[in-house]
């Protein structure tokens, strides 16, 4: 009796092979994205930092959905963030990215900032990777000293090769 055909042990040899390069991926985009985080949280008596957690709002005419935790750091007038998202899409798949990038804030009790992010990550879905660039406008209102609410906007172009607005609501939680 036959457990496994070649053709069998080649599928699982290649599933095998994408997950560990999907891992190695993932892992590369942390270890730059944090080494890229320090200069910019390297500690100053200015200077936030939050961990935030945020959820897309659901559109009528869009069936991507999006959930992020991450890094949000400003530091006098210039930000800089780490995000680990998870994207849901009836169309697409399932999709998890890293995104990173930095900008400028205002920043006050009611911080105002604009950004730039880049969003590297993988569908396993597609078995495919994803890339995409987004400018993106926020506000973090602190509430306490230790919590506060987030709302941000993005235009993610070329996520599943087409561009995207995203709105984002969440938390913060202040160190």
């Amino acid at each position: 009796m036959k457990l496994f055909t070649f053709s069998t042990l080649l599928a699982i040899r290649n599933t095998i092979a994408n997950n560990i390069n999907y891992l190695l991926l993932v892992l590369m985009i942390i270890i730059l994205s944090f080494s890229i985080m320090y200069d910019v949280t390297a500690g100053s008596e200015s200077s936030k930092h939050y961990l935030r957690i945020e959820k897309s709002k659901e559109k009528e005419d869009d069936d991507l959905k999006l959930q992020s935790i991450g890094m949000l750091s400003f530091q006098e007038q210039f930000m800089g963030f780490v995000d680990l998202k998870h994207l849901q899409s009836r169309t697409n798949g399932n999709g998890v990215t890293v995104d990173f990038g930095g900008g400028y804030v205002f920043n006050w009790d009611i911080s105002l900032y604009l950004s730039f992010g880049i969003s590297l990550g993988y569908n396993k879905d597609n078995e495919d990777y994803l890339t995409s660039y987004y400018p993106e406008a926020g506000v973090v209102v602190d509430l306490t000293n230790r919590f506060g609410i987030a709302l941000s906007t993005k235009r993610y172009h070329h996520l599943y090769e087409q561009n995207e607005n995203i709105i984002m609501m969440g938390l913060v939680f202040r160190n």
